[in-house]
C-alpha cells in the first residue's frame, strides 16, 4: 500500500508457509522492491504537512476510525484464520489480537492531547514555552509474534504525534498484517500510512539507512536491534528499540502453590507457544518448594493440546520457525547436558504428529547452573527454568543477573515485601502478583533497560516518544 494505493504489480512474490504444516504454502506476499520503498517513503513525505497541520483531535479521530474499519474488514474477510495458519497461534488468539487495533488505538487517543499540549516554564523571560513536534516520517519495524496490535501501538502513538508512516511487516507471517495495515492506511488521506513486505532482511537495512526516514521504531530481537542502531548511527536518526527480555518472576515463600497462582504463572509462561517479550524466562522459588512448583506447572501443562491452531482442541500452537524451534531445542539439550532435569507435558494432537510441524512441548527445567545458556539467554519458547534461593535477597541478587531488564514480578502476599522488592527488580515494568500482558496496563510506558531498548512505547510516554522537543523564549525589546 503506497500513497494510498494498492499495488498488485509487484516486481516478485513470495510464499508464506503454515509452521503446523510447513509444506502448505498459506499464499503468496508481494516482495516490494528499492523503487518501491522509495515511493513508499516519498509518499510519506509528501503527506507529511497536510497531516502535521490538523489538530490533535482531528487526527486521532480519524486513527480510531481508521483502525476500526481494518478490524472490521479483516474480521469480515476471516483474516484471523488466515493469520493463524501463516503464523501458527490458536484462533482465539489471532481473533483476540485482530479486535484490539481499536481498543489501542482509543487509548493513545486519548492521551494525546495532554501529551503533546504545550508547556509554559516558569524563568526570567517573558515567554518560556515548550512545543512537542512530530519528527517527520517514521519508519515501523514490526515483530512476528503480535504484528497486528504492534502495528497499531505503533501507529497509534507515531499519527497522532503528527509525523507519517512506512511499516514494514514481519517477512515470515506478512498476509493479515498486510491486509490490516492496507485497510488501516486506505482510510486515511494517501500517504500518511504506506505498508511493504519483502522476504530477509534487505528491504528493512534500506528502509532504516533510507534519507527520507526521520525516526525509526523496532520491535524485534537484540542482534536486530543493534543492527538498525548501526545503521541509523550514519545519519543519526533517532531509534526507538524494544528488544528482548530475560523476565524473572519470584515466588515468595508466603504464598501458596494454588490452582489460581499456577494458572496465572502458565498463562504468562506459555502464551503464543513463549514468543513474548514480557513472558516469565526465568523463576526463582523458595529452595524446598522447586519441585512443588514444577509438579503443579507440569500438571497444569498435561492439559496442553499441541497442534495446528485452527482445531478448536488446540491450546498451543507450534513455533513459529524451524530456527526459533531448533534454537529453543538446542537450549534445552544443553541444559540437560550441564546436569538439569527436563520434564514436558501436554501431547500433539494425533492429526498433527506427522505433518513436520514446529512443535514444542512446554517445558519445565530444574537443577540447573545459573550461568547455563538457558539462564542467561532468552528462550522465547515454551520453556521454564526454575531456580532454588535461600532468602529473598538472594533471588533479587540473582533476578537482576542478567544483561536485559524488560519486565519482572514478585508473588507475594506480604505488602511491605512487594514493595521493597518491586524497588529493587532492575526492569522496565515491575509488577506484584501478575506478568506479562496480563500486567501490562496501556496507559504506562513500556519498554526496557540494558539489552531491552530505547525508549518507551503506550502511555503518554509512548507518544511523546515520536516527537522532539522545540523550546520558545521571547525578552522585551531592549531599551
Amino acid at each position: 500500500m503506497i500513497g494510498g494505493q494498492p499495488q498488485p504489480g509487484a516486481a516478485a512474490s513470495y510464499p508464506v508457509h503454515n509452521p503446523a504444516r510447513p509444506a502448505e504454502v498459506v499464499g503468496h506476499a508481494p516482495a516490494a522492491d528499492r523503487d518501491q520503498l522509495d515511493a513508499a517513503v516519498q509518499a510519506a513525505r509528501r503527506a507529511a504537512p497536510g497531516w502535521r497541520t490538523l489538530g490533535v483531535a482531528e487526527r486521532v479521530a480519524a486513527i480510531s476510525a481508521a483502525a476500526a474499519t481494518a478490524a472490521e474488514q479483516l474480521a469480515g474477510s476471516d483474516g484471523a484464520r488466515l493469520y493463524t495458519r501463516e503464523h501458527g497461534k490458536v484462533l482465539a488468539e489471532a481473533r483476540g489480537e485482530i479486535g484490539t487495533g481499536p481498543a489501542i488505538a482509543a487509548m493513545l487517543g486519548s492521551m494525546a492531547a495532554a501529551a503533546l499540549a504545550p508547556e509554559r516554564i516558569e524563568s526570567q523571560s517573558d515567554y518560556p514555552r515548550l512545543q512537542r513536534e512530530p519528527y517527520g516520517v517514521a519508519a515501523l519495524v514490526l515483530p512476528f509474534n503480535w504484528p497486528i496490535a504492534v502495528m497499531m501501538t505503533k501507529l497509534s502513538s507515531a499519527l497522532a504525534a503528527g509525523n507519517t508512516a512506512v511499516v514494514k511487516v514481519p517477512p515470515t507471517c506478512p498476509l493479515a498484517a498486510l491486509q490490516f495495515g492496507a485497510a488501516f492506511a486506505m482510510a486515511l488521506p494517501p500517504g500518511v500510512v504506506n505498508v511493504l513486505a519483502a522476504p530477509g532482511i534487505e528491504l528493512a537495512q534500506a528502509l532504516v539507512t533510507h534519507p527520507g526516514i526521520d525516526v525509526i521504531s523496532l520491535t524485534g530481537g537484540v542482534a536486530t536491534g543493534r543492527a538498525v542502531m548501526a545503521a541509523a548511527a550514519a545519519r543519526l536518526t533517532p531509534v526507538l528499540l524494544e528488544l528482548g527480555g530475560n523476565d524473572a518472576a519470584i515466588i515468595a515463600p508466603d504464598i501458596s502453590i494454588t490452582d489460581a497462582l499456577v494458572e496465572q504463572l502458565v498463562a504468562a509462561t506459555y502464551t503464543t507457544c513463549g514468543q513474548v517479550c514480557m513472558a516469565i524466562k526465568r523463576m526463582y522459588a523458595p529452595a524446598d518448594r522447586v519441585d512443588e512448583l514444577a509438579d503443579a506447572v507440569l500438571a497444569r501443562c498435561q492439559r496442553e493440546v499441541i497442534g495446528d491452531g485452527l482445531a478448536e482442541e488446540v491450546t498451543l500452537g507450534p513455533m513459529h520457525t524451524a530456527a526459533g524451534r531448533d534454537r529453543v531445542q538446542a537450549l534445552v539439550a544443553d541444559a540437560e547436558a550441564h546436569g538439569a532435569t527436563v520434564r514436558t507435558a501436554g501431547a500433539i494432537r494425533e492429526a498433527d504428529a506427522d505433518a513436520d510441524g514446529y512443535f514444542v512441548l512446554p517445558a519445565v527445567v530444574t537443577g540447573m547452573a545459573p550461568d547455563t545458556r538457558l539462564a542467561t539467554e532468552e528462550q522465547f519458547g515454551p520453556v521454564l527454568p526454575i531456580f532454588g534461593y535461600q532468602g529473598i535477597d538472594d533471588a533479587v541478587s540473582a533476578a537482576n543477573t542478567t544483561d536485559f531488564g524488560l519486565t519482572a514480578s514478585i508473588w507475594t502476599g506480604d505488602d511491605a515485601l512487594a514493595d521493597r522488592v518491586a524497588g529493587q527488580l532492575i526492569a522496565g515494568t515491575v509488577s506484584v502478583n501478575c506478568h506479562g500482558m496480563a500486567a501490562q496496563d496501556p496507559r504506562l510506558p513500556f519498554g526496557g533497560v540494558g539489552q531491552s531498548g530505547l525508549g518507551r512505547e503506550l502511555g503518554v510516554d509512548g507518544v511523546r516518544a515520536f516527537t522532539q522537543p522545540r523550546a520558545f523564549v521571547r525578552h522585551s525589546p531592549p531599551q
